[in-house]
């Protein structure tokens, strides 16, 4: 397991969990990012909208291993 390392919000912050772990699960689980809301799990509807990397995406279709070295903004 390596460290994400990732810029969120502005802050530099490291995950340290599983790669493969939804970016949306780990926003509200474990930087209690609540904003972030959980719909449909398909990346229809948009709830988990953020932005990354100056693109709009659906963090319930993102792995956390391709948040490394991005700028993620909720």
């Amino acid at each position: 397991m390596n460290d994400i390392k990732f810029i969120l919000n502005g802050k530099e912050v490291v995950y340290e969990g599983d790669a493969t772990a939804r970016l949306l699960d780990v926003l509200r689980n474990e930087y209690k990012l609540t904003g972030v809301k959980c719909g449909c799990k398909e990346g229809e509807c948009g709830a988990c909208s953020v932005i990354m990397d100056g693109k709009l995406i659906n963090s319930c279709m993102v792995a956390m291993g391709r948040a490394n070295g991005s700028e993620i903004m909720t």
